[in-house]
């Protein structure tokens, strides 16, 4: 199916991702939708929840723009998916990892200018406790680890997430995951779970580097007993997703995953904290109309 050639548009920006990238970019981008013949509207946004209902809100086939971060584009695909509406990711966020790993542009004006030349492909969500996302739900260390940053009083500046780190690294002491993937359950102990659509997070790193956006699957990649530095060349080897050769990462695939661990954790999606374990997990297939390049890498 080709991209929408004009008409209304509707274009969601988030005011926060990208410490106001968003902001800066909006006008640029409403110039962009104007020039390729779309008459856009602009709602700059108070909530990841109004992105959804105003997703929610516009007809079957019309054009949203969305220009934010990967769980800003995981809320608007929440109501596309029921509105029937015709996604544009813009990078408007920090990482931008969804984006990246659909092949679009990293400039939302000229991902808006090059629009003939991308194609529409339906693509799946996942759902975890109820909420849609893209990219990655997680969890374990790197969670706890930017937990820790993020509370930290002191202006640290770039050694706010090595702080993060050796903190969560100091307290994170025979913690025990339950991962049940199609119903075939078993425990270990371990530093992650990483739950993959698109599959990819953290700027950069392709956790689940074989996910697909549309097999209706969802790609389990976890880790096991490792020491620090073990953890630590996990992480930098995932940047190439070479790290499923690991013989303490487990990988496998199914529609419906659930996660309990032996410690309080919290389970995220696409960078949002979504809350506390248990998590349920599940793919909705061809849930949301997406514009991507035709020679996109995450489909079949």
């Amino acid at each position: 199916m080709n991209a929408p050639t004009g008409g209304s548009a509707l274009l969601l920006v988030n005011p926060t991702s990208g410490r106001g990238r968003g902001l800066e970019l909006w006008e640029d981008t409403a110039a962009a939708l104007h020039a390729a013949g779309f008459n856009p509207v602009v709602r700059i946004t108070e909530s990841l929840a109004e992105a959804t209902e105003r997703a929610r809100e516009v007809a079957e086939g019309s054009l949203i723009a969305v220009l934010g971060g990967d769980g800003f584009l995981g809320a608007a695909a929440a109501g596309a998916a029921d509105s029937g509406a015709i996604l544009l990711p813009l990078a408007g966020g920090r990482g931008n990892d969804t984006i990246r790993r659909l092949g679009l542009d990293l400039d939302p004006a000229r991902s808006v200018a090059n629009l003939a030349q991308l194609v529409v492909r339906e693509t799946d969500l996942g759902v975890v406790n109820g909420r849609a996302y893209f990219g990655v739900a997680n969890v374990g260390f790197d969670g706890v680890s930017n937990e820790y940053a993020n509370n930290v009083r002191l202006n640290l500046g770039p050694f706010v997430y090595l702080y993060g780190g050796l903190k969560a690294f100091l307290q994170w002491r025979n913690v025990s995951f339950t991962v049940s993937v199609n119903g075939v359950g078993k425990s270990f102990r371990g530093w992650f779970v990483a739950v993959g659509n698109v599959g990819q997070y953290g700027t950069g790193l392709h956790i689940c580097p074989r996910a697909k956006a549309d097999d209706g699957l969802l790609d389990v990649v976890s880790l096991g007993k490792a020491s620090i530095l073990g953890v630590a060349l996990t992480f930098l080897r995932s940047y190439r997703g070479t790290h499923l050769r690991q013989k303490n990462i487990a990988f496998t695939r199914g529609t419906e995953v659930t996660i309990s661990a032996s410690t309080p954790l919290n389970i995220y999606a696409d960078g949002e904290k979504v809350g506390p374990l248990p998590a349920r997990i599940t793919i909705a297939p061809a849930a949301v109309k997406v514009l991507v390049p035709a020679a996109s890498p995450v489909f079949d």
